[in-house]
């Protein structure tokens, strides 16, 4: 009898440790409240969290979180879910503004039909044009050489600038000289910022040295995903926004979206800046997460969305990161478990993160653009966990 009653003893200790370690992230109160994402005849089926087995009380503490300030500038988070869009909140926050205090611009309340400065993660769209480029044989391979697309440059032609192919472009890999992870962008000898400013974006990317073998070592350069912009363009005919539009966007059913164009050049800037809204970055995300499907419709081939999530290239950087073909292949750590994903992430704490093994695609927006974002520890504290 003792025995038994030491043993109800101990189980009723670890049921109250383990109610208090749930009640720190699942309160039984909360200031906020979670509401069922509407259906606006954009595409998304909408549904409750608790229908894809997700536990609301961890994201109540999330906006618990946000709306008292302790997660700063961010400004949208949205989940899709088992093939619904079962979370979706907004708030307020600053606009981005490349000459503000922190790059902070007006503070507006975010809503789903504001469209949020994606940075980087524009890449990611520019490489889902090149590979429907390729699909559609505009471009005949990602071992095309790019010299050939840019005949008109050929005095920049060397031995080393000749090997350098599509797939470079893509995994960052071309070798040209470029400082964009050295020197801060509020500086004026920023590669993006001269390139920004150039009349001829392509040859100011074009015209610089080769230090390293294609295809060899990683280096973050945005010019080069400009380069593949004109690439797609020169290959098809068709600008850029065009392009866009007619084998990406309409078939996905988005409109409210903005790219932006390069002064004085007038090219579209494919390495950033991408005006569009969470909603329909979600939409982007799920595409890559059923292969290149939307609503029984092939948008991007299989073998393109296979080839973009395999590891071409890894950052000589201490991250838990790999690199695709423009997209970030990462994981998080929540629970004892590992969850590998694929991430289109932008400055600032823009992110459109794929969880295959979930279903699942989680998009942030944001503006912390001198402080670290919150969206890592957001998604190994209250995320993830809410799988559980």
């Amino acid at each position: 009898m003792k025995k038994l009653y030491i043993l109800a003893f101990l189980i009723t200790l670890v049921y109250l440790i383990s109610a208090c370690d749930a009640s720190s992230e699942n309160p039984t109160t909360s200031n906020s409240t979670y509401t069922i994402p509407e259906e606006t005849g954009d595409g998304w089926k909408t549904a409750p969290l608790s229908s894809v087995g997700m536990n609301s009380g961890r994201l109540l503490t999330l906006l618990d979180k946000i709306n008292n300030n302790s997660f700063t500038e961010v400004h949208s988070v949205v989940i899709i879910k088992d093939d619904k869009l079962v979370f979706e909140e907004y708030f307020s926050g600053h606009d981005f503004l490349y000459n503000g205090q922190n790059f902070h611009g007006a503070y507006i309340d975010f809503d789903r039909n504001t469209r949020h400065n994606t940075h980087s993660a524009t890449k990611s769209f520019t490489s889902a044009l090149a590979g429907i480029a390729i699909d559609k044989g505009f471009i005949q391979s990602v071992e095309d050489k790019i010299f050939d697309y840019f005949p008109d440059y050929s005095e920049l032609l060397d031995q080393q600038k000749e090997k350098i192919t599509v797939e470079h472009l893509l995994t960052m890999s071309s070798g040209f000289e470029w400082n964009e992870w050295d020197v801060s962008i509020s500086q004026s000898e920023h590669d993006i910022v001269r390139m920004n400013l150039s009349p001829d974006p392509v040859y100011y990317v074009l015209s610089k040295p080769v230090v390293t073998e294609p295809g060899n070592s990683f280096y973050y350069n945005g010019g080069t995903v400009d380069l593949l912009g004109q690439l797609v363009r020169r290959s098809s005919g068709m600008n850029v926004k065009s392009f866009s539009r007619t084998y990406l966007f309409n078939p996905l059913g988005i409109t409210n979206y903005n790219w932006q164009t390069l002064y004085p050049s007038g090219i579209t800037c494919c390495h950033g800046d991408i005006y569009i809204t969470p909603r329909d970055m979600a939409k982007f995300g799920y595409l890559f997460l059923k292969k290149g499907m939307w609503n029984g419709t092939r948008i991007i081939s299989e073998e393109w969305v296979n080839n973009s999530f395999q590891n071409h290239n890894t950052p000589p950087v201490n991250w838990a990161y790999d690199y695709g073909y423009l997209w970030w292949l990462r994981r998080y750590y929540a629970g004892g478990r590992t969850y590998n994903s694929f991430n289109a992430e932008g400055w600032g704490g823009q992110q459109i993160i794929i969880i295959p093994a979930e279903n699942m695609v989680v998009v942030f927006t944001g503006a912390n653009y001198v402080t670290n974002p919150p969206n890592d520890e957001i998604m190994s504290r209250n995320i993830l966990p809410a799988l559980d």
